[in-house]
Formats: structure tokens, C-alpha cells, sequence
């Protein structure tokens, strides 16, 4: 019986392209195209297989112009990636004869020919041709369509050894039979069998079931999902549009133009600087605030960074501003409601007035002129328009401040100037700004018409990158990609709604699917749906490293894809809102329809009203009431509260006043939940006592639920203070550790100073001890409150009262989830006070802190009980030495650890490589490894802690992997006996660095390589080797030779170059032989690519060598470092190599590796094989350490 998952149309198309919506007319023309093709198989049912292959071929012609479809060698059909048959094969099609009913697929038999073909046509493709661009496979009579995605054909056919084994001695003739049908039969059927039984995932449908009854009419719901179904995007993957979390290098690069600004590299991670003298612009944005501020005597070297921060500022209004008219346009269908543009704003007092006196002003307070001239643009109620603290301080002023001047157009502009050409010269800064931004389409992906437009896309998530690189200019900054905020943000909600779930109802739900089961059950109540939307809605959600506020985006999508696939969705009127889908895709809410159809608001149509209104009330009360965040950053705090407003402008709706007025729907203050702060550092402890009487609390929980919905300033500015003072309150009553020892002690004096019921009389002695007591405990105690270095502390104790129970206690968020910034104590200095209180704070803390580890026991804290956090960090905490006290941390006090190791490049400017981290607050055994590889996300499997080890544990994602090798790792892992035992590890030497050496190098030295020749000069000139000369049992020389001596940047005099010796390069090998170890007997001069074994002892070197280049030994060495888990150069280093383990043998086992060792050396010499010695070698290594008949078999089967 087939376990193969049948996926029905939907399942079957990628989930990017659920965002294509195709334009009527481009439905039109498709329907066309596929009713004429269906009408025209129809009526030629019983024509030859060529016949019918060639009306399907006439359609996809039809529908895909811009690919060749065509045949290769003996596939049916292909759809080339390309207009040519010189591009690769993207779909490979099996086109069946309508009456062939028994080679082509079927529901009741999948394993049929026309399967097995297409996996013999498949690995033609990727083994013979080395097609690594193959897409699809589809098996098709015409009507019936079988889809087979090329991760499940890799899976299941390609990385099937045996399978290709097989294949590859077909092709070369060498099995029993060279038929294809012996190929189909006996080789390919009984491997598809075994994929059947594992699930293979098997798209199908059948055009027929898209048809009216009675016609050949296909049904106009069905027309989008086929439409997409057949689009490139979907059958060749490519990208429906431009990522919405990817750079749109044209216009970041030509606004940092306009600001003043440009992107370049430094330390190997890409930066923003400014201009060098002679290439600046005095009107761009920032020159502009510079010479400002310079007028103003702020000193010069605050001038830059006080530029930046303001320019950021206003630009953060301006394109807020520009998306807001854009929603305008789009929800009104008129252009009429632009008003960003120069004719408006000819002046920076335009643009302040803008600002301040219509964006900050309700419509019936504006002044007549000014409501005369922006009369469509409604209040926003966003604090972003209101000035900020440098804006109003001496180091700062408002935008009308700057003069207006001419820059020249960026060189690779994509203005136009009135014939068409690229636009050239000077132009007024403010024009430029404004037609710059008109060029560009600030809308959804979803909306956009087409190509083009979504290639002109500049929507929230991008301008969040942008401005989050913008904001970390002095460093870099790491913005993590949209699919990683996807993925960690739905297992995250998934896994917090399940408990949350679990807690109402009573029941005990294991995942998402069978919840799903529960809820869209007919059976399931209204009652019980509204406690389960509720429940949803009153998850908490903290980033306390918010940057740029992606993952509550991501949150925020998530949270209410969830909540419409559950059927627990409501409308205002408290009504399901079960005509609607939502689903999270390319990082956008899409937003569709029962037919498909993607969702947009129409203020002229009442119709669509109830859904934008409900959409909008549920964002709104999301973000409100759930989603949290902290940053030290007071630019990326205003740039996650402005992303929040946009996500919620998105929806933003039309209602009447009670005078008939139109207004559009205001923003809440979400500012309260999003604070500037040091999350790392807090006066208070989330335990810390203090006198909360209920009338405080209560009305604190009060003031923060108005701030939210308030729209009036000045009420604004009030309840700030009362807040603030009922703040102070709590600070005055809190009993830390020291005041609780104050009071303590003082009831001690209290006790001592007067007499006891025996008679007892006053201890002068006791008195004093305690007097003392009470004054340190007092002294540290008004320390605390008053230490200047806590200004900029974030008090997670107090400043989230929804996190608190009804007696102020701290409870904690359901979620925590975070990309912390990676800050290392040696490349930026902490200062000793701040070492000290890591250190006295943080369990983890190392000698060298580095901040995300101690951002990661903070989430664990801040989590309530069974709360989920999701983390990502890089992926050093797992192996390296230095980290051992978050992995004791993550292995002792976490649940449900899952941890995903990267093989992917996540962060586009940032050398580094990273790991997923999720896990409960709970107590649980297991830990799940997996691994994100081209995108896919796949789990490798399920271990409890203890299988790491006990002492000092390392968590190896290759341990799990290779689990079944595992006895044989402890038993080498085990042996008492290193290499640094029995010789001395040293490395290379460096021949170049300027200002090293005697007389020290200069640049013309180094990039000559001045010591470096082909000949031998003279006595000093010794033979040179770099770590591609060594391999393993054989050095090669590529005839350098170089001088050795003090004017070499690093000679490495400790080295003894012409011992006999061997040679370890420090780039291991992918291979199941990865180290790759030469003996050396003659002198020879290696650079610091390689590592030298020297001074050996009590073992002959060869031994040793055979030792290291023995399979056991690689299986270790991939276990223990887990190097090629790094997507990074996996080198490895002398205190690395010094540990790896040698067994205690005798001289007999000792002389018998010695020789076959010699014997490898000599064939390698000679270009022979040895791979009869090689096999030897591992076999008499594996008696050395004692090995069992299944820790031997377990070896010989290890592959890499």
C-alpha cells in the first residue's frame, strides 16, 4: 500500500506565487488558450501520442512565449529555462496517449511507466548532463496531471546511491540488460516503490473536475489557480517578484545619494560613509545639516553622526508620508489625492509646515490655507510627526533650517529627463527628492501590475532594511532576511498558540494540523471559537533587540494567518470572517478571496468595507496587545514603530463623522510598547519585592490602555507624566536584595538596642555589627537607584504593566523571539563597570562577553512558563570552546530544544554563519538538530541532552548525523592518548604583513612578494610550500623558492624546517578522508596554511601519520569540531589538531601501519592507486582502539 502524500492543485503551486494576481485581461487570454486546447484534445481523443503531445506543446507555446519548449534526447517534453535549447531543461514533461491507460499514472497506480520514465529522464539530466537547473516533473495525458517537485525527486531518486550506482553501470552497458524497459523494471520501479512508502509528495488534478457540468467551460474560480499553476514563476521557479526583504540596490544607492551618503567596505562588512572632500554635495541632505550645525558651534566631531540622525528622521516622515499617498490613490482609485511632490513643497518650510501643521493637526484645527491645500490628507495620529528630543535640543533643529540648493543627478539615475533620456545636471534638491520617489511604486507586491512595476517596488519590509543598514553606518548591521523572520515567526506562533489553545480548552492538541482539525470541525462552537481568537489575542510577543521590527512584522502576519486558517477570525459586528483566506508569503499578508482572488480595499464600494475594517481592528488590537519591543537604538525604535503604523495603514478605512465627514481611521500610540533602552541592563530583577498597592497598579494598567487610543496631544503628554510618576512610586517601594537586608538589619538594631523579656540589656558589640550592616546594605541599595549607569537601563520589572499578574508580580511573554546584535568583548570594548555587572548578572558570561549570549539567557528569563523563544545566533556557540556556558545553559534549563545550523549565507554584508534556536520553558529531554540548505529547511533528527556528553557537552550537528557511527566516536573520543602527547604542534610561517619584519615590510613589499623566487638566490633560499601543496600522503611543489630570514613578517624561529616532520594542512578535505597529512624528511619551508608535527616520540611517524589520514580519525575529527556544519573556510587550528586522539599500540601494529604507509607514499609518488593499503590502514587503526564488529562495519559504512 502507496504512503505517497497526494497534494491537490493548490498544494501543488509554489506559495511565493499565491501572491500572482493576474490582470482580467491577462485571465482572459488564458482561459481562451486553455478551453481551445482542452476542446482540442477532446476532439482528438484517439489521435497518435504525437498528435496530442503536440496540441499540449501549442498551448504552453502559447502561454509561456518567452521559454523554448521543445524535446531533449528522448524526454517528451521539456520546458528549457531559457528562449533556446542551449539553456538547461526546467520541467521535464511524460506525455502520455489519452487510451494509454497502463503506462500513464493513476491514483490506484503510481508506479507506472510513465513514472519510471521520468526518473530515468530526471537522472539523465543531473548525472549524465549535470543539470543541476531540472524544476519539475509532470506526467500528463492531456487532462490528468501528476507533479513531481524536484526536491522530492533529489530526495528520494538522485541521493539514492544505490539508484545512480545502478544507472551509471546501465549507461556504461555494464548491468544484465541494456533495454530500458530492464531499466524501468528492475532498476528504477522497486527504488520508486520504496519512495511511495516514504511519503513522497505527489502533486495531482485533472482538468475535468475544472469544468461546468454539460460544457467545456472551465469555472471562473478555478481560472487563477491554473493560471498560476502554468505561470514560470511557478513551473520554473522563478521569483515572482523582487523580494520584499531583498535591496533594491537602484534606489538605496540613489537615496543615500540624495542624502549625502554612499555604502562602502570596511573590516569586510559593508558600511555608510560619507563622501570624501571634493565629491560632496552642499545641498545633499546631510552636507545641508552639516554646515547647519556648524553655525550652530556644534563641535566637529559630533557633526556627522547628529547629521545622520536628523536626515534619518525626516526621510523616516517623508516616506511615510509617500506610502500614505499611495494608499490614498490606491484605496480612492484617483490621483488625485498625491500631494507629495514639488509643486506643493518648493521650500524646506513647506516640508516642515507639511509636518507639523496638517500631519500633526487634526482636519478642523488646520488652518484654512492649509486645508485648502492638502484637502485629502487625513490625520494619522502618529507620534512620528511630532519632534523629537534632538530636533528640540541646541544640537539639533528642525528641517526648515536647511537651505534650498542644486545637487547633480546621481550618475546612474533612473530619472528621465522630457525625450526620454536619463536625466543629467543639477536639479533643486527637493525636486529631486520628490521625482526620485514618484519613479518608484510604494505599494504591496500583490498590487503591482506587473514585471515592471514589481521591479519599481519599494514597500515596508525594504524600506526597513534600508534603514536598518542606514542606522548601523558605523558597524554594519545585520537585517535578517525575510524568509528566515518567516519561518522562525510561524514556528514560534504555531508552537505558543498550540499552549495557549491547550490552556483554554482543556484539551492537549500535539500541532497546528490537528488543532486545524478541531476548529474548522462544523461541530465547533461560536463560543469556543471566540475564546480560541481570544486566547491568540492575548499572546505576548517580545524582540528585545527590535532593530527595524521585521520579526513583529512577521509576528504580526503570522498571528492572523493563523487565526483565518483556524476559522476563528472575526469581523467588528463579532461575525465570522470565513470569505476570506490569509496566508503569509514573499514576508506579505496575502490577503484572497474563495476564487483566489487577491483582496484590495475600494473606498467607493461599501462591499469591501467589513473585510479592510476587520483586518484593520485586528492588526490594531494585535499590535496593541501583543507585540513588544526594546532597542538602544533610538533611530531603529522609530523605524519599528513606523513599520507597525504602515502594516496598519495597509488597511486603514473610511468612515463618516456625524457630520457626514470622511475620515480615515487613526493610528493608535504604539510608541509605549516600542522603547528605547538597554535590555541588558536593569537597577531591578524581574524577582525584585516592592509595595504595589492595587490602586497604582490599576491605574497604571489604565493610563497605558488611553495613552493607546488617545488622538489629543496635550492628553498624550498628561498621561506620560502620571505614568512616569507612578513609575517613580514603584522605584521608592521596590525591595531588592540590599533593601530587604536594610530592613532586616534595622529590625535586628531595633531588637538589639532595647531589653528582652529575661532582662536582657543593650549590646554596644552587636549594636555595631548590625549598624554597619545597615549602612553598607543601605549605601549599595541608594547606589543602585542613583548610578548615572543605569540612565539608559531597560526596567523589564515595571515597564511592561501586560506582563505583570494582578498582584505585580512579573510573569513573562509567550514569545521571545530575536536577532541580537554580535558584539564581542575584544572587538568592541566594554568598560569595566559593564564588564563586572555581566558578569555578576549573566550565568553565561564569558572572559570574553559577547552579547548575544547574554541576549539569550535574558529571552529565557523574560519567558513565562512554557513560553517559546526563537533565536538566531551564530553557529560558533555550538563547538567552540568559548561558549561553554550557553550550551550548559541551553542543555540544563530549556525544553524542546531545536536547533537548525545554516548552511546557507543569511546575511548578505556579514562574514558569519549562523544557527536557528527555539525552545520552551519547560522541562523535556529531546533535542532536534536539522539544517537550512538552499533554502530548505530539514530535520536531521531527534536526540535527548545527554547524548552529547556529559562533561563540558558540544552540541555537533554531524554527532547526530553520523549517530550511527556514534560508539565508535566515544571510543576514540575516550583514549587518554594525543597527539601533543608524543610531539609538538607548531604552525608556518607568515611571510607578509606590513610593518612586520626586520626592516618592517611596506605595502610595494607585500603585494611584490619580494622574498618570494623562482630560483634559488642564495644560501637563504629554501624551498616554499602553501597549504595546496600538501595532500594527503603527497607534497607538491610548484618551484618557488623564498628567503628565509628576520625579514620575513613571521619566520617562525621556534619551527625547526628541516626535522624530519609531517605536514597537516589546515583546510580539511570533504571527503570521508578529510585530513590530509604528508611526511616531510628534507628542508622545506611551509607557510601558516599548514600545521607541523614535530619532535615526535614514542610512536614511529609514520604510525602517526596513518593515524590522521585514517577514516576513523576523519569521523572523529567531523564529529568533535563539526567543521563543514560552517559555511565559512572550515580551518582548524593547532590547539584543535593537538587534541586528536592515538591509541597505546605495540611496536608490531606500530611497524605494520609504518610499512603499509611507506607503500602509500611510494604509489602516491608515482600516481598509483592505494586504495587496497588505504583500506588496511583503517582496519589496523580500528584494531588499535579496540573497535567491535559493528563500531568496524559502522566505519566502513560512514560516508560523508
Amino acid at each position: 500500500m502507496s504512503n505517497a502524500v497526494i497534494q491537490n492543485l493548490k498544494q501543488s503551486i509554489n506559495r511565493n506565487v499565491e501572491a500572482i494576481m493576474p490582470q482580467d485581461d491577462q485571465k482572459k487570454a488564458f482561459k481562451n488558450a486553455l478551453e481551445s486546447y482542452f476542446n482540442k484534445i477532446k476532439a482528438n481523443e484517439h489521435e497518435s501520442e504525437e498528435f496530442q503531445k503536440g496540441i499540449f506543446k501549442d498551448f504552453l507555446e502559447e502561454i509561456i512565449p518567452d521559454k523554448q519548449i521543445n524535446t531533449r534526447g528522448k524526454i517528451d517534453l521539456a520546458i528549457y529555462n531559457g528562449k533556446s535549447t542551449e539553456s538547461n531543461v526546467g520541467v521535464i514533461v511524460e506525455y502520455k496517449k489519452l487510451d494509454n491507460r497502463a503506462e500513464m499514472m493513476s491514483l490506484d497506480n503510481l508506479n507506472a511507466k510513465g513514472f519510471r520514465e521520468l526518473v530515468a529522464y530526471y537522472l539523465r539530466e543531473r548525472v549524465i548532463n549535470k543539470n543541476i537547473e531540472v524544476k519539475k516533473g509532470i506526467v500528463t495525458n492531456g487532462y490528468q496531471f501528476f507533479v513531481i517537485d524536484s526536491n522530492e525527486l533529489e530526495k528520494y531518486f538522485y541521493k539514492n546511491r544505490k539508484l545512480v550506482d545502478n544507472f551509471k553501470k546501465f549507461e556504461r552497458r555494464q548491468l544484465s540488460s541494456s533495454k530500458t524497459d530492464f531499466l524501468f523494471d528492475e532498476v528504477i520501479a522497486p527504488e520508486i516503490d520504496k519512495a511511495l512508502n516514504k511519503k513522497i509528495k505527489i502533486g495531482y488534478f485533472d482538468l475535468n473536475d475544472s469544468i461546468k457540468k454539460e460544457t467545456t467551460e472551465f469555472k471562473q474560480q478555478d481560472i487563477t489557480r491554473l493560471y498560476r499553476f502554468f505561470s514560470v514563476e511557478n513551473l520554473l521557479n522563478e521569483m515572482v517578484f523582487a523580494d520584499s526583504n531583498s535591496l533594491n540596490k537602484n534606489f538605496y544607492n540613489e537615496l543615500l545619494y540624495i542624502m549625502g551618503l554612499h555604502e562602502e567596505k570596511k573590516s569586510g562588512n559593508k558600511v555608510i560613509a560619507r563622501f570624501k572632500e571634493g565629491k560632496r554635495q552642499d545641498a545633499s541632505l546631510v552636507e545641508n545639516a552639516i554646515e547647519q550645525l556648524d553655525i550652530k558651534g556644534v563641535p566637529e566631531s559630533k557633526q556627522f553622526d547628529l547629521a545622520v540622525q536628523l536626515v534619518v528622521v525626516w526621510i523616516n516622515r517623508i516616506l511615510f508620508l509617500k506610502l500614505l499617498e499611495s494608499s490614498l490613490v490606491s484605496f480612492n482609485h484617483s490621483s488625485d489625492y498625491k500631494f507629495l511632490n514639488y509643486k506643493n513643497l518648493h521650500t524646506f518650510d513647506d516640508v516642515n509646515e507639511l509636518f507639523f501643521l496638517v500631519m500633526a493637526k487634526q482636519p478642523d484645527e488646520r488652518k484654512d490655507r492649509i486645508k485648502l491645500k492638502y484637502p485629502n490628507v487625513p490625520y494619522m495620529n502618529s507620534s512620528l510627526f511630532e519632534q523629537t528630543d534632538l530636533e528640540l535640543s541646541r544640537e539639533g533643529f528642525p528641517i526648515s533650517e536647511l537651505r534650498e540648493g542644486k545637487v547633480e543627478v546621481y550618475s546612474k539615475t533612473k530619472l528621465k529627463d522630457t525625450d526620454g533620456k536619463k536625466l543629467t545636471g543639477k536639479i533643486e534638491i527637493l525636486d529631486y527628492l520628490f521625482r526620485f520617489l514618484s519613479a518608484y511604486d510604494f505599494t504591496s507586491a500583490v498590487d503591482a501590475k506587473n514585471k515592471k512595476s514589481q521591479d519599481q517596488l519599494i514597500n515596508a519590509s525594504v524600506l526597513g532594511l534600508i534603514f536598518e543598514k542606514i542606522n548601523g553606518y558605523k558597524d554594519g548591521s545585520f537585517f535578517t532576511p525575510g524568509k528566515i523572520t518567516m519561518y522562525m515567526a510561524k514556528r514560534a506562533v504555531r508552537q505558543a498558540v498550540l499552549t495557549k489553545v491547550n490552556e483554554v480548552l482543556g484539551t492537549n492538541v500535539q500541532d497546528i494540523v490537528q488543532l486545524g482539525m478541531l476548529t474548522r470541525d462544523i461541530s465547533f462552537s461560536i463560543d469556543k471559537r471566540k475564546k480560541v481568537s481570544d486566547a491568540i489575542d492575548s499572546i505576548k510577543v517580545l524582540d528585545p533587540a527590535v532593530g527595524s521590527g521585521h520579526f513583529l512584522v512577521s509576528v504580526l502576519n503570522e498571528l492572523i494567518a493563523i487565526k483565518a486558517s483556524l476559522r476563528v477570525l472575526f469581523d467588528t459586528d463579532g461575525k465570522l470572517l470565513n470569505d476570506i483566506s490569509c496566508t503569509v508569503a514573499n514576508d506579505e499578508l496575502i490577503i484572497q478571496d474563495i476564487y483566489g482572488n487577491n483582496y484590495s480595499y475600494d473606498a467607493n464600494q461599501p462591499t469591501s468595507l467589513r473585510i479592510q475594517k476587520a483586518l484593520f481592528e485586528q492588526k490594531k488590537n494585535i499590535i496593541e496587545n501583543c507585540l513588544y519591543g526594546v532597542d538602544l537604538n533610538p533611530n531603529s525604535v522609530n523605524i519599528c514603530r513606523l513599520r507597525l503604523w504602515i502594516e496598519l495603514l495597509k488597511n486603514a478605512y473610511y468612515s463618516e463623522n456625524e457630520d457626514g465627514q470622511r475620515n480615515l481611521t487613526t493610528l493608535p500610540n504604539i510608541d509605549i510598547n516600542i522603547k528605547v533602552g538597554d535590555s541588558l541592563i536593569h537597577r531591578f530583577a524581574l524577582d525584585d519585592k516592592f509595595d504595589l498597592r492595587t490602586k497604582n497598579f490599576k491605574d497604571y494598567i489604565t493610563l497605558v490602555r488611553k495613552y493607546k487610543n488617545t488622538s489629543n496631544k496635550s492628553v498624550k503628554s498628561e498621561i506620560n507624566q502620571k505614568i512616569n510618576r507612578i513609575k517613580d512610586t514603584f522605584v521608592n517601594s521596590f525591595k531588592s536584595p540590599e533593601a530587604e537586608a536594610l530592613d532586616k538589619a534595622m529590625a535586628e538594631l531595633t531588637a538589639a538596642s532595647g531589653t528582652d523579656l529575661f532582662g536582657n540589656g543593650f549590646d554596644p558589640k552587636r549594636y555595631a555589627e548590625l549598624k554597619k550592616k545597615a549602612d553598607k546594605a543601605k549605601e549599595a541599595f541608594e547606589n543602585r537607584k542613583g548610578d548615572p549607569f543605569y540612565n539608559n537601563s531597560l526596567e523589564w520589572r515595571m515597564e511592561f504593566p501586560e506582563v505583570l499578574d494582578n498582584k505585580g508580580n512579573f510573569v513573562g511573554f509567550d514569545i521571545v523571539i530575536a536577532n541580537p546584535p554580535y558584539i564581542f568583548a575584544r572587538n568592541k570594548s566594554f568598560d569595566d563597570k559593564t564588564k563586572q555587572y555581566y558578569l555578576s548578572n549573566y550565568e553565561v558570561d564569558e572572559y570574553q562577553a559577547n552579547t548575544y549570549t547574554l541576549f539569550m539567557e535574558l529571552g529565557y528569563k523574560l519567558l513565562r512558563k512554557n513560553g517559546t523563544f526563537a533565536y538566531i545566533v551564530p553557529n560558533n556557540m555550538l563547538t567552540i570552546q568559548s561558549n561553554q556556558k550557553i550550551r550548559n545553559f541551553l542543555l540544563n534549563k530549556s525544553g524542546s530544544l531545536v536547533i537548525i545550523n545554516s548552511l546557507d549565507k543569511i546575511f548578505a554584508d556579514a562574514n558569519v554563519d549562523n544557527c536557528l534556536v527555539f525552545l520552551k520553558k519547560e522541562k523535556s529531554d529531546d533535542v532536534t538538530v536539522g539544517e537550512l540548505e538552499k533554502g530548505d529547511f530539514n530535520t536531521i533528527g531527534t536526540v535527548r541532552k545527554d547524548f552529547f556528553g556529559k562533561n563540558n557537552p558540544l552540541i555537533s550537528i554531524s554527532m547526530v548525523k553520523y549517530r550511527d557511527a556514534n560508539k565508535a566516536y566515544w571510543k576514540i573520543n575516550n583514549s587518554n592518548l594525543k597527539i601533543d602527547d608524543v610531539a609538538n604542534i607548531k604552525t608556518g610561517i607568515k611571510a607578509y604583513q606590513v610593518g612586520k619584519g626586520n626592516p618592517p615590510q611596506t605595502r610595494e613589499d607585500k603585494d611584490s612578494r619580494f622574498l618570494h623566487s623562482k630560483e634559488k638566490i642564495n644560501e637563504l633560499y629554501v624551498p616554499y610550500v602553501d597549504g595546496n601543496n600538501v595532500k594527503r600522503y603527497e607534497l607538491t611543489w610548484n618551484g618557488e623558492y623564498i628567503e628565509y630570514s628576520d625579514r620575513l613578517a613571521e619566520p617562525r624561529r621556534s619551527t625547526d624546517f628541516s626535522i624530519p616532520r609531517i605536514l597537516v594542512r589546515q583546510i580539511p578535505s570533504k571527503s570521508v578522508y578529510s585530513i590530509d597529512g604528508v611526511y616531510v624528511n628534507t628542508k622545506i619551508i611551509n607557510d601558516l596554511n599548514s600545521m607541523v608535527i614535530e619532535d615526535i616520540k614514542g610512536i614511529n611517524p609514520l604510525t602517526l601519520l596513518g593515524f590522521l589520514n585514517s577514516k576513523p580519525l576523519t569521523l572523529w575529527f567531523l564529529i568533535r569540531f563539526d567543521k563543514f556544519q560552517r559555511r565559512l573556510f572550515p580551518q582548524f587550528k593547532v590547539n584543535e589538531l593537538s587534541q586528536f586522539p592515538l591509541a597505546k599500540i605495540d611496536l608490531d601494529l606500530q611497524n605494520k601501519i609504518a610499512y603499509l604507509v611507506k607503500s602509500i607514499m611510494d604509489k602516491a609518488e608515482r600516481g598509483e592507486d592505494y586504495s587496497k593499503e588505504n583500506t588496511e590502514v583503517d582496519n589496523l587503526v580500528m584494531i588499535a582502539f579496540d573497535f567491535s564488529d559493528d563500531e568496524k562495519e559502522s566505519i566502513r559504512k560512514f560516508e560523508f
